[in-house]
């Protein structure tokens, strides 16, 4: 049975970069869901090059993940972000890794053909399904 683990803000950080080597080059999707625009695939099967939290200026805080081949660039940022859930499956694998705003928008980065560690710390707790649906 899949499970649903929320990532507290001062863990984004180290949890995006251990992640971003885990799944460099690992194929991915972009959805973005909001009460204005209903869900919008933005993406679909492009390898993911990174995650990164920014940690100083105007931005700080903000959640960007970079995209591409040789075809395509993507580049899509979250500027305020307040929660980080990982929707894990049996194996302990990533399934989706869900981002929800200040204005309640949600992106979600779904990892295409499995096969990514979620790898998420003991410390870090499950927490309740976001309204999402994960």
């Amino acid at each position: 049975m899949d499970r649903t683990t929320e990532i507290p803000p001062q863990g984004w950080f180290n949890y995006f970069a251990g992640l971003s080597r885990r799944a460099l080059s690992h194929p991915v999707r972009v959805e973005v869901e909001s009460m204005e625009m209903g869900a919008q695939e933005l993406v679909h099967a492009l390898p993911l090059l990174g995650i990164d939290v920014e940690p100083r200026g105007s931005e700080l805080g903000s959640i960007e993940f970079t995209l591409g081949d040789e075809h395509q660039d993507f580049l899509h940022r979250i500027a305020r972000p307040v929660q980080v859930y990982l929707k894990i499956d049996d194996n302990g694998d990533l399934d989706c890794l869900a981002i929800e705003d200040r204005s309640g928008t949600r992106t979600l980065l779904f990892f295409e053909e499995g096969g990514v560690s979620a790898w998420v710390h003991p410390s870090i707790q499950e927490a309740e399904p976001p309204v999402l649906g994960l």
